[in-house]
């Protein structure tokens, strides 16, 4: 240390006076769980690039890619919650440690699982927080933070899509699979 004495100057958990005009009471609770929310799309980027790096098998590529672009989204849409939360007032959590902590869905262990396994890990994580969105919509309405409400309306169609498409890949197999 260089003799100063280092100062917080801004907790998590407290809030400011926001430039927006949302009161401090409902800028607190829309932070609060937006870090939530924050925690839980930087915990499936991550969980999502491991995919994408020990993807192997005759659709590698394919998958490699794809999980590329799924991790790609999350964490642009990661970098928008936080933004949003430094509006309302607040800070965003930043530490993975954290971000692991108040994540919605279990994270996979270190290691590499089986491709469907993995996938199927990833549709749960997707659905997890699909949930805690949906419920973050109606908060950010009751608030009157319709900015909000809208961000995550359309953050709330991007993941939709992409778990869509992982519905698709865990699909049964019909080339390869009897269907009588």
């Amino acid at each position: 240390m260089l003799g100063t004495q280092q100062m917080l100057l801004h907790k998590i958990g407290e809030v400011k006076e926001n430039p927006v005009g949302l009161d401090r009471m409902h800028a607190k609770q829309m932070s609060d769980a937006l870090n939530v929310a924050l925690g839980s799309v930087y915990t499936l980027y991550h969980q999502l690039k491991k995919h994408h790096w020990v993807v192997e098998g005759p659709s590698f590529r394919d998958l490699h890619v794809l999980l590329d672009e799924f991790a790609a989204r999350q964490l642009k849409i990661a970098d928008e919650v936080a933004e949003r939360i430094t509006v309302l007032g607040a800070y965003p959590i930043s530490s993975p440690r954290k971000q692991q902590e108040m994540c919605v869905f279990s994270p996979e262990e270190e290691g590499v699982l089986d491709l469907r396994t993995m996938l199927t890990n990833d549709m749960r994580a997707y659905q997890q927080i699909i949930a805690r969105f949906r419920d973050l919509i109606q908060l950010a309405a009751q608030a009157g933070d319709f900015t909000t409400e809208t961000m995550l309306k359309h953050q709330l169609q991007t993941m939709e899509f992409d778990v869509h498409h992982l519905e698709h890949l865990l699909g049964e197999d019909t080339l390869t699979t009897r269907t009588h």
